[in-house]
């Protein structure tokens, strides 16, 4: 299937449990990067537990995402149980803003779910010259 069409099926799947556009865009994207870096575990096959998520309301589908910055360097984010791919994407890119202004950016995400590989996150910090570590801590709900 070409990845065009293979990312607007995700995308209109993710609509469907009420996500916006472009968090449905942005979960689209890392399955489709999961599938073609070959790690399968972390692509199609995690599609129908993030479904089941919404379903039961594990996942809140229209989070208010909360960016608090602590100082120049540290920033929390409140992902109002979203969708793991958006705030761990949120979290990444206000992690490069603050190491860009001081030298280092640490960032905590804070009610959020499973996120897909997370060479993907720390890969756009390395690709800026910065070095990450990214990691999570996760409970498992059905």
């Amino acid at each position: 299937m070409k990845k065009s069409i293979l990312r607007s099926e995700l995308k209109k799947i993710f609509t469907k449990y009420k996500l916006s556009n472009k968090h449905s865009e942005i979960c689209a994207n890392y399955l489709i990067k999961a599938e073609l870096v070959d790690a399968k575990s972390h692509g199609l096959a995690r599609l129908k537990m993030y479904c089941d998520r919404l379903k039961k309301k594990l996942i809140n589908p229209k989070p208010k995402i909360r960016v608090k910055r602590i100082s120049s360097s540290v920033s929390y984010v409140n992902a109002d149980n979203s969708i793991g791919f958006v705030s761990a994407d949120i979290g990444i890119k206000q992690a490069i803003i603050n190491a860009k202004k001081t030298g280092i950016g640490l960032v905590a995400v804070k009610k959020s779910g499973h996120y897909g590989l997370s060479s993907f996150y720390a890969e756009q910090a390395v690709k800026k010259n910065l070095m990450v570590f990214c990691f999570t801590t996760m409970t498992t709900t059905s």
